[in-house]
């Protein structure tokens, strides 16, 4: 499954900007969607759960700019900053890294204050971003929950969360998370307390943004493949995904990786 460079994932984040300036609003929301990202810009890259002060300004609206502002609150607060991105980018660029595709999910993962919580504020952004019908905030956060799941998941496995700043680490972390839940039945309940979630978080990016003509196909490859081997079950596809970024097959029969 290739995915996105450091800049059409920016690029993406970065809407959240661009999109609140538009659109009718009432001059009361205008301005408090205003005080929003003006809080949200000031955001200390050092403690980035201080996004979550910037939900008072706009918790009562539910329009597309508040929606657009209510995701980029939770993936901030969640430790979605400039300088992890970068390191998503250098691991896809790193030829020691097997595995780049999980590798890169994880990196992207929300892991403040812990990657527990973080994996519940990626849900929680899930939510407001699906609700902006950004198709690349959409697929964006979709990316975002698949990862703090892998990333929550291999902590539990290894003892440890990813290390962002050590390639080397991150490849061993992920392959031995990919082992365990790939082996037939996986080794680690970790690998299917969650599959369920995650399986309905893919099977929606592949109803919206894989379904759109924009969408990258090769993105959408092993995204469309888990949907449809998964035969309308969640937990299907949940388990199907990890399968292929394990380069195995999902057997319908078993609910298990060949």
């Amino acid at each position: 499954m290739k995915l996105p460079g450091f800049l059409k994932v920016l690029s993406v984040f970065l809407l959240t900007i661009g999109l609140v300036a538009s659109g009718c609003v009432e001059k009361d929301e205008t301005n408090n969607l205003a005080k929003a990202q003006e809080c949200l810009d000031n955001v200390s890259q050092s403690n980035p759960t201080e996004a979550t002060e910037c939900l008072s300004y706009i918790e009562d609206y539910d329009s597309q700019q508040a929606n657009i502002l209510k995701c980029g609150i939770y993936m901030t607060s969640g430790g979605l900053i400039e300088n992890k991105i970068v390191k998503a980018y250098e691991v896809m660029e790193n030829s020691t890294v097997t595995n780049k595709e999980a590798a890169y999910m994880s990196i992207l993962s929300l892991d403040k204050s812990t990657v527990t919580e973080g994996y519940t504020k990626a849900l929680l952004a899930d939510k407001f971003c699906q609700l902006t019908e950004v198709k690349g905030l959409m697929y964006l956060s979709g990316v975002i929950v698949a990862g703090t799941y892998l990333n929550k998941t291999i902590q539990t496995i290894t003892g440890n969360a990813i290390d962002i700043n050590d390639p080397s680490s991150i490849n061993t972390a992920v392959n031995t998370m990919l082992a365990a839940c790939t082996a037939s039945p996986p080794t680690d309940a970790a690998c299917t307390s969650d599959l369920a979630t995650v399986g309905t978080v893919i099977s929606s990016l592949a109803s919206s943004y894989c379904a759109s003509n924009s969408a990258d196909k090769d993105v959408c490859s092993d995204i469309n493949s888990a949907v449809d081997a998964a035969g309308g079950s969640s937990t299907n596809v949940g388990q199907a995904l990890l399968c292929y970024m394990n380069n195995k097959t999902f057997n319908s029969s078993t609910g298990y990786c060949n």
